[in-house]
């Protein structure tokens, strides 16, 4: 009897070492996963431009009925390991950009950009500063309106971009 009640404590003493080393391990590892709302497949569900470039005011989506009338389709696959995939198809054309994420930011071809997680949704401001550009559509070295304008060249007023993506 006594060596019966000795195999069961060491059944339970192992069950306790186990669930111990599960909860040492989940416990280190990587962090991604605290934001794990985030991780998953996503497809552009809205776009437009805020009223004024520092991302306030009404959002303008016009722009999205062009975007769908041209079929392009845009896909965010977020992945736990604090990396993923951004993709945009125009009829048969696809291109990819691989992309780096952490609770604050998603980050691609070097910009890092803040987003927003609601519910089944998350969204993305991008600001652009204004700047001038010349006959070719190249950026020019002018950094006011007026010098832009007096070497007959356009000035781009800032602007801000929402972009929403909703979970598929």
């Amino acid at each position: 009897m006594f060596r019966q009640l000795s195999i069961e404590n060491d059944n339970i003493l192992k069950k306790i070492i186990i669930l111990l080393s599960l909860l040492a391990f989940f416990a280190c590892e990587d962090n991604k996963d605290d934001d794990s709302s985030l991780i998953g497949t996503w497809e552009l569900s809205n776009m437009g431009e805020f009223a004024n470039g520092d991302c306030t005011g009404e959002v303008d989506n016009t722009g999205w009925a062009l975007v769908q009338a041209f079929g392009m389709k845009v896909t965010m696959i977020i992945k736990s390991d604090g990396t993923g995939t951004y993709s945009a198809t125009i009829g048969t054309e696809t291109q990819d950009v691989s992309l780096t994420w952490d609770e604050n930011k998603i980050c691609m071809m070097g910009e890092c950009i803040n987003y927003k997680v609601s519910d089944d949704s998350f969204s993305l401001d991008q600001q652009t500063e204004a700047y001038c550009e010349d006959d070719y559509g190249d950026e020019t070295n002018h950094s006011t309106k007026a010098a832009c304008e007096s070497a007959s060249n356009e000035w781009i007023e800032a602007s801000c971009t929402q972009m929403t993506f909703t979970k598929k």
